[in-house]
């Protein structure tokens, strides 16, 4: 067998390479020069807790990292953050300015915009987008809403099978109280498709029953049930089908083949119904009956195992209970890479089968999208590459044939053991409520040399939020989660378990992100600046160059500013150095005069900016066997025991919930109070500011639709079988076209026309009546005799739509030539986190101070000798703390730390 040492393997490139194989080296030494000149960038984001509460605020820190190296990256100067719920819908969208690779955001989860249930954060910048969603930043949690109460399912009968839906259940709430008559929503997803939905109501103990049969069910994979009230998620399980699995259990061998007569290792990954590994155990028995070996997984349902396969041998795993899975079949012929950590090095093994030995292939190393070692060889083969060759992180090993076609692919994870480490002493042992706590903060490298740098805390209450040992944090997604396809359990057990058993079968089994990349042509450009662009033009679309345009602009209701500039000779023009902005309330509107200071034939246009789409294969929840797990009903508990204790020793106003439905200002609503079944209100319609209001109301109404009511032929439009009439600011549309049979259709082009012509921008909100107790009056103003005689359930109803415009003129807007109004994503900077001051332990607060973040600082900054001081009090729970801090060295450099502070809740004097 050829032993090869690493400076020899590097000098044999130039010696080997010939033909497609030459092509393939000069191609990867593109790589590694697109790689260095033009890095990717990754980005982490620590958000202080992993569930919030409706009306909670999530704090967050950004890290944004050159991706081959890991340093600070400068070169995007704006970062995009994204919440989006099961469904795929992007609830709320923010931008926040970045400089010298970090940043800072807080994000109101609002009653308005949120509902319980599970949620991705995600985040990217716009350079990102050049190398698809790869990269980008996704986190998942919760928002529980204590409120709703009802969160708990005991199944007594409940399966899916030959499309036969079976449910016997009994809902209750979280004292254990059956729900009598409570009215529910229930649905059965597939993929996040509709299956099944229906409104059911419990009897008087509390009992659900179905049992239906399904049609035209296109698959039966990930099945969901789901239980919900007014919007709120309150119960989520799978449906465990009988003829499913209730284990999936997949066996990968190393390098990606299975070849006959040679030992190799393969991964195994074990997942439950819920998407989660399981723990399994078993004997793999050839197609004899004999058993070949044993295997046990290691941690979170992964493992490895080793034997050598049998050319015309099938190999099937049986686990403990009965469970059968089979293997991989093994190949005649092939190509064999096997990689071993050896220490302090890399031990490689490249064989095949007879028919290949002696055939050239080329081996390349790569980390991060650069090449660390590279050469040809002809196998059986055996190297060793030094561990010190490569930084911490996933290195890929690829082996591609005479073809420059890749055959075998393998990933490693070195880990030097080099994070920053991060000392956090305290004042003093421990204290009490309401106590000042001092913090001193150390940062030193691995050679106890200072470390100035900035760094991200979160203090928060452990009796109401549990902290996962292993989460995700800075060090783990950089080295490891972002580099690797799919989702990691607890990702940081691989930091500090490095060499075992469960690290090695991660990367077996664990897909890897490409950084493959010899496009010249950059579809985005890294961002440095918030910029608005746009182009002035006639009817015909001929531009005006040197035209004057203005922009003036709000934040807010205050803080207006002015900008001018002139477009260039194709008429463009770019607004740039606007102000910093600290609310995301901003308004421009944009003006252009032509030659003659005339607005006059003048027309702007703008590009609106794109955002990437996003779209999930992965299970729709997070795996709980009920939404709302044990942690998040110990919050909720403890949270109401510590407001009942507070109300035993003081006086203090209790938390109120509005639940008021949202009032249009300026609104002509003829119900008493406003009152309407549904609301579309500006804050929501900011969100498509350029969409049609026909657009918004196919989008957001429910049950709006172009159809034909009951007993009619007439087409027109409806909200379920409901007549539409469409009220602007108190005019109704009718009034001005009465249509007849004959002129039905010129009728719908009337209204099309101002439905239209009206875009989200222009509207302030709109009111949708179809009940009687909320359209009645609007039947007894707008509708003739003889309408409101035949308006009944039974023969036709009508729904009326109240449109409250900005201009407040009614359907004779007219909009201003050379003047658009522009409400653009602008980048904001974050809040200060409020952290109180108390002169005394025994000062009295109106509001019980129960934070569950008790401290949250996005801004530690390190001096020169590694030092930073900290300061805050503690709130009034008797509960312990977990202080999560985690940042980056300004030269490079990663650490994380987690430990407890002791709050002994006694009151020092």
């Amino acid at each position: 067998m050829k032993h090869l040492a690493l400076l020899l393997f590097l000098s044999l490139v130039t010696v080997f390479c010939f033909g497609q194989l030459d092509e393939l080296n000069q191609r990867i030494l593109n790589w590694n020069s697109i790689n260095t000149d033009r890095p990717r960038e990754k980005l982490f984001i620590h958000y202080d807790k992993p569930f919030y509460r409706i009306n909670d605020t999530i704090w967050l820190k950004g890290y944004l990292l050159t991706a081959n190296e890991n340093l600070g990256s400068d070169s995007s100067r704006i970062a995009y953050i994204e919440i989006i719920n099961a469904q795929d819908e992007v609830i709320k969208r923010v931008s926040t300015p970045c400089y010298g690779g970090n940043f800072y955001s807080n994000i109101t989860l609002s009653q308005d915009d949120f509902k319980q249930g599970n949620y991705l954060l995600r985040a990217y910048t716009k350079w990102m987008r050049n190398f698809g969603d790869a990269l980008f930043f996704e986190s998942r949690f919760k928002i529980i809403d204590p409120s709703s109460g009802e969160w708990a399912i005991a199944f007594k009968e409940f399966q899916f099978q030959n499309n036969r839906l079976s449910l016997s259940a009994n809902l209750k709430n979280r004292e254990n109280q059956t729900l009598s008559n409570k009215r529910v929503n229930i649905r059965l997803r597939s993929n996040k498709k509709d299956l099944f939905q229906t409104r059911m109501t419990t009897d008087y103990s509390g009992n659900l029953f179905i049992d239906t049969l399904l049609t035209n069910v296109p698959e039966k994979k990930d099945l969901v049930f789901q239980i919900f009230d007014k919007g709120n998620l309150l119960v989520q399980a799978p449906v465990k089908s009988n003829d499913k699995q209730y284990v999936d259990l997949q066996f990968l061998p190393e390098g990606g083949t299975f070849i006959a007569g040679k030992e190799q290792k393969l991964g195994f990954k074990a997942l439950n119904v819920y998407g989660k590994g399981t723990e399994v155990k078993g004997v793999i028995k050839n197609s004899k009956g004999q058993e070949v070996t044993s295997f046990a997984s290691a941690f979170k349902g992964m493992g490895v195992v080793s034997f050598t396969p049998e050319l015309n041998q099938l190999y099937t795993a049986f686990l403990e209970n009965g469970s059968m899975f089979s293997l991989p079949s093994p190949q005649p012929s092939g190509t064999l890479l096997r990689v071993t950590d050896d220490g302090d090095s890399l031990a490689i093994k490249v064989d095949a089968s007879p028919d290949l030995a002696g055939k050239r292939f080329f081996i390349v190393a790569s980390m991060r999208g650069l090449i660390h070692a590279r050469g040809s060889l002809r196998p059986p083969y055996e190297l060793k590459i030094a561990k010190k060759v490569f930084s911490s992180g996933v290195v890929h090993i690829t082996l591609y044939d005479e073809t420059a076609k890749p055959v075998n692919e393998r990933s490693v994870f070195v880990w030097h053991n080099d994070a920053l480490k991060l000392n956090l002493s305290s004042h003093k042992p421990a204290y009490g409520i309401k106590d000042s706590v001092q913090l001193a903060l150390k940062v030193t490298d691995v050679n106890n040399g200072y470390i100035p740098g900035h760094f991200s805390m979160a203090v928060i209450d452990t009796s109401q939020v549990s902290v996962a040992e292993n989460m995700e944090n800075l060090l783990s997604y950089m080295l490891l989660s972002s580099d690797l396809k799919g989702t990691i359990e607890e990702p940081y057990y691989y930091i500090k378990n490095s060499r075992s058993a469960a690290t090695d079968a991660l990367m077996l089994t664990q897909g890897w992100v490409s950084y493959n990349w010899d496009n010249s042509s950059w579809a985005y450009q890294h961002e440095t600046a918030f910029a608005v662009t746009g182009k002035v033009s006639n009817i015909f679309n001929k531009p005006f160059k040197n035209s004057s345009v203005t922009l003036f602009g709000k934040e807010g209701w205050r803080d207006a500013f002015f900008l001018d500039t002139v477009t260039n000779d194709e008429g463009v023009f770019t607004f740039a150095n606007f102000p910093e902005f600290t609310k995301d309330s901003v308004s421009l509107v944009i003006r252009a005069l032509n030659k003659k200071g005339k607005a006059f034939n003048v027309g702007i246009d703008l590009e609106p900016p794109t955002y990437p789409l996003y779209s999930s294969e992965k299970i729709a929840f997070s795996g709980d066997n009920i939404l709302f797990d044990t942690i998040a009903k110990q919050y909720i508990n403890t949270r109401t025991k510590m407001v009942e204790q507070m109300k035993a020793e003081g006086n203090f106003l209790q938390e109120v919930v509005v639940t008021a439905k949202a009032r249009i200002p300026g609104s002509k609503n003829l119900n008493e109070n406003g009152g309407s079944d549904e609301t579309i209100t500006e804050k929501m319609l900011d969100k498509t500011p350029k969409e049609t209001l026909l657009d918004v109301l196919k989008a957001k109404v429910t049950g709006f639709r172009l159809g034909t009511p009951p007993k009619s032929f007439q087409w027109c439009y409806l909200i379920n079988s409901n007549v539409v009439r469409f009220i602007i600011d108190g005019v109704d549309l009718h009034f001005f076209y009465q249509p007849t049979a004959a002129t039905f259709n010129d009728y719908l082009l009337f209204l099309d026309s101002y439905l239209k012509y009206f875009s989200a921008e222009d509207i302030k909100g709109i009111e949708i009546m179809n009940r009687p107790q909320y359209n009645s009056a609007y039947k007894a103003s707008y509708l003739t005799p003889a309408e409101r005689m035949n308006s009944s359930p039974v023969t036709v109803d009508f729904s009326f739509v109240e449109i409250t415009t900005k201009t407040g003129q009614g359907p004779f807007l007219k909009k201003t030539p050379g003047m658009y109004l522009y409400k653009p994503l602008a980048p904001v900077f974050g809040k200060q986190f409020y952290s109180p001051r108390y002169s005394l332990p025994e000062e009295k607060t109106i509001f019980p101070d129960l934070r569950s973040t008790v401290y949250w600082n996005p801004e530690i900054i390190t001096n020169e000798k590694g030092e930073a001081n900290v300061s805050f009090y503690t709130s009034e729970s008797k509960g312990g703390y977990v202080i999560v801090l985690q940042g980056v060295g300004f030269n490079g450099g990663m650490g994380v730390l987690s430990m407890p502070l002791n709050v002994m809740g006694e009151i020092k004097k």
